[in-house]
Protein backbone atom coordinates (compact mmCIF):
# COMPACT_ATOMS: atom_id res chain seq x y z
CA UNK A 1 0.00 0.00 0.00
CA UNK A 2 1.32 3.44 -0.98
CA UNK A 3 1.49 6.20 1.63
CA UNK A 4 -1.03 9.02 1.28
CA UNK A 5 0.56 12.25 0.05
CA UNK A 6 -0.85 15.76 0.05
CA UNK A 7 -2.26 17.01 -3.22
CA UNK A 8 -1.10 20.67 -3.52
CA UNK A 9 -4.44 21.66 -5.05
CA UNK A 10 -6.22 20.50 -1.90
CA UNK A 11 -4.52 22.92 0.50
CA UNK A 12 -5.16 26.59 1.14
CA UNK A 13 -1.80 28.18 0.45
CA UNK A 14 -2.54 31.26 2.54
CA UNK A 15 -2.76 29.02 5.62
CA UNK A 16 0.49 27.11 5.20
CA UNK A 17 3.56 27.43 7.41
CA UNK A 18 5.41 28.92 4.43
CA UNK A 19 2.94 31.80 4.21
CA UNK A 20 3.03 32.34 7.97
CA UNK A 21 6.84 32.69 7.86
CA UNK A 22 6.81 35.53 5.29
CA UNK A 23 6.62 38.29 7.98
CA UNK A 24 9.63 36.74 9.75
CA UNK A 25 11.63 36.67 6.51
CA UNK A 26 10.57 40.27 5.79
CA UNK A 27 11.82 41.48 9.19
CA UNK A 28 15.17 39.80 8.55
CA UNK A 29 15.42 41.31 5.05
CA UNK A 30 14.62 44.76 6.47
CA UNK A 31 17.86 44.59 8.46
CA UNK A 32 19.81 45.04 5.21
CA UNK A 33 18.13 48.43 4.73
CA UNK A 34 18.59 49.44 8.37
CA UNK A 35 22.31 48.66 8.12
CA UNK A 36 22.60 50.77 4.95
CA UNK A 37 23.31 47.78 2.72
CA UNK A 38 20.33 48.46 0.43
CA UNK A 39 20.42 52.27 0.09
CA UNK A 40 17.84 52.51 -2.69
CA UNK A 41 14.09 52.36 -3.22
CA UNK A 42 12.33 49.98 -5.61
CA UNK A 43 8.80 50.70 -6.77
CA UNK A 44 6.32 49.75 -9.46
CA UNK A 45 4.82 52.77 -11.25
CA UNK A 46 1.67 52.97 -13.36
CA UNK A 47 1.24 56.09 -15.50
CA UNK A 48 -1.50 57.33 -17.83
CA UNK A 49 -0.56 59.40 -20.86
CA UNK A 50 -2.59 62.59 -21.38
CA UNK A 51 -2.66 62.15 -25.17
CA UNK A 52 -4.77 58.97 -25.04
CA UNK A 53 -1.96 56.67 -26.25
CA UNK A 54 1.26 55.45 -24.64
CA UNK A 55 4.05 57.92 -25.27
CA UNK A 56 1.74 60.72 -26.46
CA UNK A 57 1.29 63.77 -24.24
CA UNK A 58 2.43 64.02 -20.64
CA UNK A 59 2.71 61.00 -18.33
CA UNK A 60 0.56 61.30 -15.20
CA UNK A 61 1.44 58.96 -12.33
CA UNK A 62 -1.72 57.00 -11.46
CA UNK A 63 -0.29 54.65 -8.82
CA UNK A 64 2.97 53.60 -7.25
CA UNK A 65 3.75 50.54 -5.17
CA UNK A 66 6.84 50.71 -2.99
CA UNK A 67 8.39 47.27 -2.60
CA UNK A 68 9.19 46.98 1.11
CA UNK A 69 11.19 45.62 2.74
CA UNK A 70 13.77 46.75 0.20
CA UNK A 71 14.49 43.91 -2.23
CA UNK A 72 17.94 42.90 -3.47
CA UNK A 73 19.04 44.46 -6.78
CA UNK A 74 21.50 42.29 -8.71
CA UNK A 75 23.59 43.36 -10.69
CA UNK A 76 23.79 47.01 -11.72
CA UNK A 77 27.31 46.48 -13.06
CA UNK A 78 25.73 44.80 -16.10
CA UNK A 79 24.38 48.19 -17.19
CA UNK A 80 26.34 49.69 -20.09
CA UNK A 81 26.36 53.29 -21.23
CA UNK A 82 26.11 53.70 -25.00
CA UNK A 83 26.08 56.75 -27.25
CA UNK A 84 22.69 57.20 -28.94
CA UNK A 85 21.58 59.92 -31.38
CA UNK A 86 19.85 61.62 -28.43
CA UNK A 87 22.87 61.38 -26.11
CA UNK A 88 24.28 58.95 -23.58
CA UNK A 89 21.93 56.13 -22.57
CA UNK A 90 22.09 52.97 -20.47
CA UNK A 91 21.23 49.50 -21.71
CA UNK A 92 21.17 46.13 -19.99
CA UNK A 93 19.13 43.99 -17.67
CA UNK A 94 19.12 43.31 -13.94
CA UNK A 95 17.46 40.98 -11.47
CA UNK A 96 15.47 42.14 -8.46
CA UNK A 97 15.00 39.38 -5.92
CA UNK A 98 13.95 38.99 -2.31
CA UNK A 99 10.70 40.87 -3.04
CA UNK A 100 8.39 40.10 -0.13
CA UNK A 101 6.20 37.03 -0.55
CA UNK A 102 3.25 39.09 0.71
CA UNK A 103 2.97 40.71 -2.72
CA UNK A 104 0.99 39.03 -5.49
CA UNK A 105 1.75 38.47 -9.14
CA UNK A 106 -1.00 40.99 -9.99
CA UNK A 107 0.61 43.64 -7.77
CA UNK A 108 4.07 43.08 -9.25
CA UNK A 109 2.64 43.49 -12.75
CA UNK A 110 0.35 46.33 -11.55
CA UNK A 111 -2.77 44.62 -12.88
CA UNK A 112 -6.20 45.35 -11.47
CA UNK A 113 -7.80 42.75 -9.11
CA UNK A 114 -9.42 41.04 -12.11
CA UNK A 115 -6.07 40.65 -13.89
CA UNK A 116 -6.79 43.35 -16.49
CA UNK A 117 -3.71 44.61 -18.34
CA UNK A 118 -2.99 48.36 -18.55
CA UNK A 119 -5.12 50.33 -21.01
CA UNK A 120 -3.59 51.55 -24.31
CA UNK A 121 -2.96 54.96 -22.69
CA UNK A 122 -1.19 53.45 -19.65
CA UNK A 123 2.21 51.95 -18.98
CA UNK A 124 3.73 50.10 -16.06
CA UNK A 125 7.40 50.12 -15.19
CA UNK A 126 9.78 49.51 -12.31
CA UNK A 127 11.82 52.34 -10.91
CA UNK A 128 14.91 52.15 -8.74
CA UNK A 129 15.69 55.35 -6.87
CA UNK A 130 19.14 56.05 -5.51
CA UNK A 131 18.94 58.87 -2.91
CA UNK A 132 21.91 61.26 -2.70
CA UNK A 133 23.23 63.09 0.37
CA UNK A 134 22.06 66.46 -1.07
CA UNK A 135 18.40 65.36 -0.98
CA UNK A 136 18.08 64.65 -4.70
CA UNK A 137 18.07 61.20 -6.24
CA UNK A 138 18.70 59.32 -9.45
CA UNK A 139 15.70 57.35 -10.71
CA UNK A 140 16.28 54.59 -13.22
CA UNK A 141 13.36 53.17 -15.19
CA UNK A 142 13.05 49.47 -16.11
CA UNK A 143 10.55 47.31 -18.01
CA UNK A 144 9.46 43.95 -16.71
CA UNK A 145 11.32 41.49 -18.94
CA UNK A 146 9.55 38.30 -17.82
CA UNK A 147 6.77 37.24 -15.50
CA UNK A 148 7.46 37.47 -11.76
CA UNK A 149 8.66 34.17 -10.29
CA UNK A 150 7.83 33.09 -6.74
CA UNK A 151 10.44 31.14 -4.75
CA UNK A 152 8.20 29.46 -2.15
CA UNK A 153 11.08 27.91 -0.20
CA UNK A 154 12.73 31.31 0.18
CA UNK A 155 9.57 33.38 0.80
CA UNK A 156 10.20 35.85 -2.02
CA UNK A 157 9.48 36.92 -5.58
CA UNK A 158 12.06 37.62 -8.27
CA UNK A 159 11.73 39.70 -11.44
CA UNK A 160 14.00 40.27 -14.41
CA UNK A 161 14.09 43.88 -15.62
CA UNK A 162 15.33 45.56 -18.79
CA UNK A 163 16.61 49.15 -18.74
CA UNK A 164 14.11 51.58 -20.25
CA UNK A 165 14.78 55.01 -21.73
CA UNK A 166 13.68 58.34 -20.31
CA UNK A 167 14.24 58.06 -16.56
CA UNK A 168 12.38 60.48 -14.30
CA UNK A 169 14.21 63.29 -12.53
CA UNK A 170 14.48 63.55 -8.73
CA UNK A 171 11.06 65.30 -8.55
CA UNK A 172 9.45 62.47 -10.51
CA UNK A 173 9.04 64.47 -13.72
CA UNK A 174 10.09 63.00 -17.08
CA UNK A 175 13.50 64.11 -18.31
Amino acid sequence: MLPKYTDPSSIQLNRTLGQKLIPVADRLRDLFTRFGLRPYKVRVVRVRWSGGTRGIGAPIVERTLDLLPTPLVVDLTTMTEVVQPVGLDEIGSITVSEISGRFTDYQLRMLDPNGREPDPDEEVYYEIEFPKPDGTSDKRKFWLRSAPHYHAGRFYWQVRLEKAHQDRDFRGDPR
